[in-house]
């Protein structure tokens, strides 16, 4: 990649990041325990190498062009934000992420990414003022409320479909004595014919 690209991509993220932090007093608190430690994160595909270090007040991210640090974490870019998105050190190995950690800065970010508690309304009142930053912090909230219901219910109603499937499935196979599967045509039409009078 462009080192000038790399560069206001690095400064762009260290000013969202920070301004995110403000507002967050857990995450202010938990980043004064890593002053002075740094992070070297190598991205394998797209090929760039950057630097995050803490400092008192903020963090900072800048290009690098080292080749190993005391904590190192080494994985394509999917792979890296997939391992932030887990916020679990133990989603390393089935995200292909590699890493070294000889400071134990790691865990402590990971539980910050997993932890972080933002507030939203504040940050978008700036912007917007206050009446409409709740109006739409209530509906993202209720947005969010529904999806995670929406995955709950789908969960359970697969888990559902799945035995009955495997019920009809063994049913069908003692029916016929032959003991060979059947299709997916054949799992849909049993599936109507219980659904139909």
């Amino acid at each position: 990649m462009n080192e000038t690209t790399i560069a206001l991509a690095c400064e762009g993220i260290s000013k969202a990041v920070n301004r995110v932090i403000e507002y967050d007093l857990q995450a202010s608190q938990k980043l004064n325990e890593v002053t002075g430690k740094s992070l070297l994160i190598e991205s394998t595909a797209p090929r760039f190498t950057v630097a995050l270090v803490f400092t008192d007040s903020q963090l900072v991210l800048t290009p690098s062009d080292e080749y190993s640090a005391p904590t190192m974490l080494s994985g394509t870019a999917p792979a890296l934000i997939r391992l932030l998105l887990a916020g679990d050190m133990e989603a390393a190995e089935k995200c292909q992420v590699d890493f070294s950690d000889e400071d134990s800065l790691l865990p402590t970010l990971l539980s910050l990414s997993r932890n972080i508690d933002i507030d939203w309304e504040a940050l978008l009142a700036e912007h917007t003022g206050d009446v409409a930053a709740h109006f739409v912090g209530n509906a993202l909230r209720k947005a969010l409320q529904l999806q995670q219901e929406i995955a709950a219910r789908s969960k359970s109603g697969w888990s559902t479909y799945k035995a009955d499937t495997n019920t009809s499935h063994n049913n069908a196979n003692q029916q016929r004595g032959d003991g060979k599967p059947q299709s997916p045509l054949d799992l849909i039409g049993a599936q109507l014919k219980a659904l139909l009078p």
